[in-house]
């Protein structure tokens, strides 16, 4: 627990670390995901869908890519360095739906993604092309995330895993705004919050077997959450919004299982074949 009461701690004093100004501005971002990203629902599963096709038209979603590529990011504060990469993450996943919204097989017929694994190749996955630039040099989607989980000079915060989207169902949702320096915490605090709270996907709880299913996200990087706070299970009970899951989680000796993990698109890709 004390563990715990530290890594609280530490959020607390990120949301009012110093601030110089020097972060990019995502006012144009803002623009494009509260127009075109509503709530919804795909395959049963409730969440905020994408309109790819209206963001591909939005002249507010290049104007942010030509600001990402000319930025200076040199002497971010913690506050502006995760406002600034989780808002490039989701902008540069959101693009490489746009800009490669289309199958083209060799044999066979042109049609529309189903989800972002089938851009790129089993040599060149998705993840390791080119999605970007940020101040003129080319990023990946791996290129921020790793960073993100790793930014020095600052320590990592593993909410950032309900932060970044990566174009799918299962995916945490996108936010209806851009992450922002001044508001950073809370923005970070609800996305872990309203993800843990979507049963479908984030979490749920049968009483009767004592199991806990999470998203597949608290497997792959449960090592992100066991050096915060010492385990998945300290780190999700904070934000376990109905008090009475949350105490029962916290006063049983749960086990943990995980969801299956629907890669198709929280939206319809935008292919014109």
């Amino acid at each position: 627990m004390l563990q715990l009461a530290v890594f609280l701690a530490l959020c607390s004093l990120t949301a009012v670390s110093g601030q110089t100004g020097t972060a990019p501005d995502f006012t144009q971002w803002s623009e494009v995901v509260s127009t075109h990203v509503q709530l919804g629902e795909l395959a049963g599963v409730s969440l905020n869908v994408v309109n790819y096709s209206g963001i591909a038209i939005d002249p507010n979603f290049n104007a942010t890519l030509d600001m990402v590529a000319k930025v200076s990011v040199a002497g971010l504060t913690r506050n502006e360095t995760y406002a600034t990469y989780i808002n490039i993450y989701n902008l540069f996943a959101i693009g490489m739906i746009i800009h490669h919204p289309c199958t083209k097989p060799t044999f066979g017929s042109c049609s529309p993604i189903k989800g972002i694994k089938d851009i790129g190749s089993l040599l060149n996955p998705v993840w390791k092309m080119q999605a970007g630039a940020i101040g003129s040099k080319p990023f990946a989607l791996d290129d921020i995330e790793d960073f993100l989980r790793d930014p020095k000079p600052f320590s990592e915060d593993p909410r950032l895993h309900a932060c970044i989207v990566c174009a799918s169902i299962s995916c945490p949702d996108v936010r209806t705004e851009a992450f922002a320096v001044e508001k950073i915490d809370q923005q970070m605090t609800d996305q872990m919050t309203k993800f843990l709270s979507n049963p479908k996907k984030g979490m749920s709880l049968d009483t009767s077997s004592k199991t806990v299913t999470l998203s597949p996200i608290f497997k792959w990087f449960a090592q992100d959450f066991i050096t915060a706070v010492g385990s998945v299970k300290a780190f999700i009970l904070p934000f376990i919004s109905d008090q009475s899951t949350a105490e029962f989680v916290r006063g049983n000796d749960v086990t943990l299982e995980y969801f299956d993990y629907d890669w198709d698109l929280n939206g319809k890709a935008p292919c014109h074949c």
